[in-house]
């Protein structure tokens, strides 16, 4: 939890009892969640916070790294708590059990290369969205 904090320091965000109570529900939970989900975890604590301050928290939490944003196979936005906020990987979501597994692995090298050379463009940002089944899933 402290790491996270440090995240939304770093970023200039205040460290509010709403922010702090998403965290926690992201901590305890270890799984995809959707808006209405966190929402709903929420409500049991926090009974006068709406539904547009959880997608305000979400996305705050999206752009500095705590969270990885995901859809769907129902096209319903889905987030899970990034365990290296400050380091560059990608994340393998699996699509029954909704867990997240960390990727090291990344080409963008090679890709940004390609683009350079064949298209004559610069590549300034990426993101992998990368989804399968699990061994236990299938």
């Amino acid at each position: 939890m402290q790491s996270y904090l440090q995240v939304l320091k770093g970023n200039h965000l205040k460290i509010t009892p709403r922010r702090k109570a998403v965290i926690g529900i992201f901590v305890r939970c270890n799984s995809h969640l959707s808006p209405y989900d966190v929402h709903a975890k929420l409500k049991k604590k926090l009974s006068m916070i709406g539904l547009p301050t959880v997608y305000r928290i979400l996305a705050e939490f999206k752009n500095t790294g705590i969270l990885v944003q995901s859809l769907s196979d129902d096209r319903q936005l889905r987030y899970a708590l990034c365990t290296r906020p400050n380091e560059h990987h990608h994340h393998f979501t699996r699509r029954k059990c909704h867990k997240v597994e960390e990727v090291e692995y990344c080409n963008i090298k090679d890709v940004s290369r390609f683009i350079k050379n064949k298209l004559k463009a610069k590549v300034e940002s990426h993101q992998l969205q990368i989804e399968g089944l699990c061994s236990r899933c299938k």
